[in-house]
């Protein structure tokens, strides 16, 4: 029976927060490290005939935590509420409990992607439920909420049955076991290859030789790799890995699908279903689109890296070429993390909240000198003055520069009269 180990996993995920209406000046932005609060909801049979069993993982990052000294080391506890709900909003059950994270140095408490991940089940019919997860800080309060819709499947029927496939993080063999770290999070850009999903076939049924299909397909729902397990399908439970070369995916969303046939057949007697993401680090979720990523380098991107990553002939290509530019620009290359690239995103992100209007915030002349140099030492509004347009003065004290947005037609399109073009040349340099 496999022992299923609940271990750190490190996926990277940028925190969203409500837009604001205009730029923050630097003394009140902070760039906030990536978080790691994620959820995942598995379904399998029970041992009660006709029930199933959905483990719920939680994940909560240390960066959600509030860590205090203890003695020679740090400690952070929190408290955690799982509600599963109906299709009419009803509670259907729910657990609360508290977890402690004990004994850590300082530096592995503002570790990237550091995190504690728990367990909980609950015994339930097959239908589709709205699973809601908070984490509290028990020491500043401060409050985190999830919510998905989870659709549990009827086990115990005649045939076979598929549960939820499971994404592996990590996969090891020890005194004849196999043990599993499940990624919580449905990114598995961060997972080195392989990457293995695991699912449980439950046949009602006489033992069969059974194929088990795994397809990819992306947004467009082109297939884009299958591969097969065959395999002694046995009355009851049967544990299956599948494997998929999760490296020829470029970023962006997919969906995965197993299904099993009966060896000569064509049709399927089951097929389970589950989306994914590819995500790199420093790369918010946002941003699901590589070709999109690659526009957004074009500020700092001299002509001839901009003109080699428009011409890659395929995603590999193009692939490589964007981890070989922000490579390049990596102020430590020695570790996982691109610090640079996750600025420069955050700032992306930022800009898109804060000034799309009739075009997407980065792409604006506001964007454009928010991406580049941050956010501004302050900032002079001047909206409403008699016999002037409204305009905005951003002061870079360290620069001794400022920049001026007119807004032209009083539609909160302002445009930039400072010119630029030194800026430009410093940070293409």
């Amino acid at each position: 029976m496999i022992r299923r180990l609940l271990l750190l996993a490190s996926p990277v995920f940028l925190i969203q927060h409500p837009a604001a209406a205009q730029v923050e000046m630097s003394g009140n932005v902070q760039y906030e490290p990536p978080t790691s609060f994620y959820v995942e909801a598995l379904s399998y049979a029970s041992p009660d005939s006709g029930l199933a069993r959905l483990d719920v993982f939680i994940q909560a990052g240390y960066e959600n935590l509030t860590f205090v000294k203890a003695g020679e080391s740090y400690e952070a506890s929190y408290e955690v509420t799982a509600t599963l709900l109906d299709s009419s909003q009803a509670t259907v059950s729910e657990q609360d409990w508290n977890e402690d994270v004990k004994g850590l140095p300082f530096n592995e408490t503002i570790a990237a992607g550091a995190s504690k991940v728990s367990q909980r089940s609950f015994t339930v019919h097959g239908g589709t439920f709205t699973l809601a997860v908070q984490i509290r800080d028990n020491e500043n309060r401060a409050v985190r909420r999830l919510q998905q819709t989870v659709n549990v499947p009827v086990f115990g029927k005649p045939g076979l049955t598929l549960s939820s496939i499971m994404l592996v993080s990590r996969l090891t063999q020890q005194g004849g076991k196999t043990r599993i770290v499940p990624s919580i999070s449905p990114n598995v850009g961060v997972i080195p290859p392989p990457l293995y999903l695991f699912l449980e076939a439950y046949n009602r049924g006489p033992a069969d030789s059974v194929t088990f299909t795994t397809s990819v397909f992306d947004k467009k729902e082109n297939l884009l790799i299958q591969s097969d397990t065959s395999g002694l399908c046995r009355m009851g439970n049967n544990e299956m890995f599948c494997r998929i070369d999760h490296t020829r995916l470029t970023v962006g969303d997919y969906r995965l699908t197993v299904a099993a046939t009966r060896a000569g057949k064509s049709l399927p007697l089951a097929v389970v279903a589950r989306l994914f993401v590819v995500r790199w680090h420093g790369l918010p979720m946002g941003t699901n689109n590589l070709d999109l990523a690659i526009d957004q380098v074009r500020y700092i991107a001299r002509d001839s890296e901009m003109d080699s990553l428009k011409s890659a002939k395929t995603p590999e290509e193009k692939q490589k070429l964007f981890l070989e530019f922000w490579k390049r620009r990596d102020p430590n290359p020695n570790t996982p993390r691109n610090e640079r690239m996750e600025e420069y995103y955050t700032r992306v992100e930022y800009a898109n909240r804060h000034f799309s209007r009739y075009r997407e915030g980065w792409r604006t002349d506001m964007g454009l000198v928010y991406i580049l140099l941050g956010p501004p030492s302050n900032v002079e509004r001047h909206p409403f003055e008699s016999d002037t347009k409204p305009y905005e003065v951003w002061s870079y004290y360290d620069l001794n520069q400022a920049f001026v947005f007119v807004d032209e037609n009083g539609f909160g399109d302002y445009r930039l009269v400072t010119p630029l073009s030194e800026v430009y040349r410093r940070q293409r340099q």
